[in-house]
């Protein structure tokens, strides 16, 4: 069934995502392979700094910030709940957000790995490197986001959703690493972190909606069962 499609690819995508982030974890703690490569990345990046630049890239980077996710989960969710009276998005909004919070929260400490020189900073960080808060939350949010309001909608919209949440979770991804407040394995493994997490929220979601409907067969997530077509039996002569 079609939901039975976007099941296997959440299923899919958490693997992947969640390989990713213990393989960049691995690297991150034993000082090798992707993580020799962040002090020149860095390098790199600081010699292209602009004024102009500089000043977009420090709005950019509060796309992916608490203060700006936190409140925007709030408002779409109430959005739905008063609009068409569905507290789901609300739920997965809510469930993405946290938990993508609470798992930085926990790694951090964990791998406890030191930030970029505090020389190439713009700005003012404390804490743990890896993996990027901003990074983590900004997948987890921007990309639960894309799955809500994809919802019944045709793939040509869910396809402009999900580029949108791309562009924007990558951008402040590389705004983290233009600020000197991460390195670029900070960022990979935020994304890795919050893109398994969505793939949980999204599984979870969809094993429940499945059944809540009795494993009825839909044409999309959240739309209506399909009736079924049953052939007429003839009349007896």
């Amino acid at each position: 069934s079609p939901r039975g499609f976007w099941l296997t690819f959440a299923i899919a995508g958490g693997a992947f995502s969640a390989w990713a982030f213990g393989a960049l974890t691995q690297d991150v703690v034993g000082h090798d392979e992707a993580a020799l490569v962040d002090p020149r990345v860095s390098a790199w990046v600081v010699a292209h700094r602009t004024d102009s630049l500089t000043s977009v890239v420090r709005v950019v980077t509060w796309l992916g910030s608490t203060a700006v996710v936190v409140p925007a989960a709030l408002i779409v969710g109430f959005f739905f709940f008063v609009r068409h009276r569905r507290w789901q998005p609300f739920a997965l909004l809510a469930a993405a957000v946290a938990g993508a919070v609470g798992l930085y929260d926990i790694v951090k400490p964990l791998v406890d790995r030191p930030r970029p020189p505090s020389a190439i900073w713009i700005g003012h960080y404390s804490g743990s490197a890896f993996p990027s808060g901003h990074a983590t939350q900004s997948i987890a949010f921007y990309a639960t986001l894309a799955v809500v309001l994809g919802i019944g909608r045709s793939l040509r919209a869910k396809a402009v959703l999900w580029s949108s949440a791309t562009v924007v979770a990558v951008a402040v991804g590389a705004s983290r690493l233009y600020l000197g407040a991460h390195w670029t394995t900070d960022v990979l493994g935020g994304y890795a972190l919050g893109a398994t997490w969505v793939a949980v929220v999204v599984v979870v979601w969809l094993v429940a909606s499945s059944r809540g409907t009795g494993g009825a067969t839909t044409t999309d997530e959240g739309s209506e069962p399909r009736p079924s077509r049953r052939r007429a039996k003839p009349l007896a002569a």
